[in-house]
């Protein structure tokens, strides 16, 4: 059921079978995921470092081997 205001629609989905816009293509398997996605070479990215101590400081990363992909 929907109800007018100042001559729109407005929807009111609550308990009513809305279709999905992606459901075709996520059974037919042709959807795209983030994880599908292919990245070029010389991409850079970054890991997480979590630290063993429950508020411990990290005084320091070593970026040695970062700096040498880089190069």
């Amino acid at each position: 059921m929907a109800t007018k205001r100042a001559g729109n629609e407005i929807p009111h989905p609550i308990g009513m079978n809305v279709p999905r816009k992606d459901a075709h293509e996520k059974v037919t398997g042709s959807a795209t995921f983030a994880d599908d996605l292919q990245f070029g070479p010389g991409l850079l990215f970054a890991r997480i470092k979590r630290s063993t101590i429950p508020h411990g400081l990290i005084k320091k990363i070593d970026v040695y081997n970062a700096n040498y992909c880089l190069v």
